[in-house]
């Protein structure tokens, strides 16, 4: 660090950071929120879905969710 005011914000800001992302973790698990559907999220003008590494990868995701339940 440059100097002492930098140190100390960066010690100051860090808890605060992780105590809200804590917060979102947990209020998250609590609605049951398991992340974001991204399937058919690219579609062109006629409609047809373009499959895209997210529709993969959450293709992926949906199967590792449904073998762990």
């Amino acid at each position: 660090f440059n100097n002492s005011r930098s140190l100390h914000f960066f010690l100051a800001a860090w808890p605060v950071v992780g105590i809200w992302f804590t917060a979102l973790g947990i209020s998250t698990m609590a609605f049951n929120l398991n992340g974001f559907n991204f399937n058919q999220s690219v579609v062109d003008s006629q409609g047809r879905v373009i499959n895209t590494w997210a529709d993969i990868i959450n293709r992926a995701n949906l199967g590792m969710e449904v073998m762990h339940e």
